[in-house]
């Protein structure tokens, strides 16, 4: 099973992922709770 791969949160292990962000080619699955705080957040990637 997956788990969230945030490059933001180094350490998260979750596996609920909620969506996939795509970042320098490379597709990462992201958990809901990581996905809330980056939703929050004026990111470019």
């Amino acid at each position: 099973m997956e788990h969230c791969k945030n490059p933001w949160k180094k350490g998260c292990k979750n596996d609920n992922v909620e969506v996939y962000i795509m970042l320098n080619g490379d597709k990462l699955p992201i958990c809901k709770s990581c996905w809330s705080e980056i939703a929050k957040e004026d990111l470019e990637w």
